[in-house]
């Protein structure tokens, strides 16, 4: 998978007309370099994370250690981490071909970096790679999507785990409790995000008989992301169900196609008469969030991309991730809790 992603870029480099890639958003990284190394969530600003040439097809990584690096990249292809600036593009200027580039695709840019960069390769054109890098990523392999699939069916499995728990009295936090130690004994801890368990900060608050519980949750396995949401009637322990909930969300499955955009699925929802999320109704998945995110977004829809499609109605909440087919949305697991 890993060569087969890098072989994208580079034909999409050649398409370009791009000599050289460098890019610093740590998803980027991951899908030019298969590297698995430990990051830090949040914003930051921009650095070279990794090099890629089109000349030598030679990747080049910002790390200290080959450690969960593939071994198509040779240890003399890494470069350290340095707080010293001046240093790092010593480093850059060294990669073979790299200073014979004449374009050069960024995935980002501070002030500083783009001077560094300028008077390192002067004679480089600096151009988008970000726009590059999302329109090969948008279209999966079949080896992404089955990634996804395995990821989207253990948050399935853990998060049938935490319902069969569901009962008045029980706390939020245990069941947070409850879902990272089944996925844990699944085979990953790293979640896609914060999960919701009746509230976005789980806390000692307890649930409920009166109650549906929103339980939200995503995990990561091998950097791809799966998510899924359910809504539980408390009292009885089952999934709460809303046919005007359940209608909207096939309704929008259908919609999502090739060619589609976000307006084509707000059209959707609004003939439902039901009030617009304040969240997004889909974004792409894959490396964590990616484009598009459709709240306002125009990008057409196309075949092959991986989408978490969410639907709220009156507190009821259901999420799935789906691939994009010709046929609308292929449900990437579906299980009920008691499968």
């Amino acid at each position: 998978m890993i060569a087969q992603r890098r072989d994208r870029v580079l034909a999409a480099m050649a398409e370009a007309d791009v000599d050289a890639l460098i890019v610093g958003k740590e998803a980027n990284v991951r899908y030019v370099s298969g590297a698995r190394r430990l990051w830090l969530a949040g914003a930051r600003a921009f650095a070279p994370g990794c090099v890629l040439v089109r000349a030598t097809g030679a990747v080049h990584l910002l790390s200290t250690t080959d450690d969960g690096v593939p071994p198509d990249i040779p240890f003399e292809n890494l470069y350290p981490i340095t707080w010293n600036p001046a240093n790092l593009f010593a480093r850059l200027a060294r990669i073979p071909s790299l200073s014979a580039a004449r374009r050069i695709g960024v995935d980002g840019l501070t002030p500083l970096m783009e001077t560094l960069l300028r008077a390192t390769l002067p004679h480089a054109e600096l151009v988008d790679g970000q726009a590059l890098m999302v329109a090969t990523r948008a279209s999966k392999l079949a080896s992404e999507v089955e990634c996804i699939r395995v990821a989207v069916g253990l948050a399935e499995h853990a998060l049938a785990d935490v319902i069969s728990t569901v009962r008045p009295g029980v706390r939020e936090r245990d069941l947070l409790a409850r879902f990272e130690q089944r996925t844990a004994e699944l085979g990953t801890t790293i979640p896609a995000f914060e999960g919701t368990f009746g509230h976005r900060f789980p806390s000692d608050r307890v649930v409920t008989a009166d109650e549906a519980l929103v339980l939200d949750v995503g995990v990561l396995v091998d950097g791809y992301q799966g998510c899924l949401a359910r809504t539980v009637d408390v009292a009885t322990g089952d999934l709460a169900t809303t046919g005007s909930g359940d209608a909207l969300f096939d309704a929008l499955s259908a919609a999502v196609r090739p060619g589609a955009t976000g307006s084509d699925l707000w059209e959707v929802w609004d003939a439902f008469d039901v009030p617009r999320p304040a969240q997004p109704v889909a974004y792409g998945v894959g490396l964590g969030v990616e484009p598009p995110i459709i709240g306002d977004d125009t990008t057409e829809l196309a075949a092959g991309t991986t989408l978490s499609l969410r639907v709220e109605v009156d507190g009821w909440v259901r999420r799935d991730s789906v691939l994009v087919t010709d046929t609308g949305a292929e449900l990437l697991a579906a299980r009920t809790h008691d499968a």
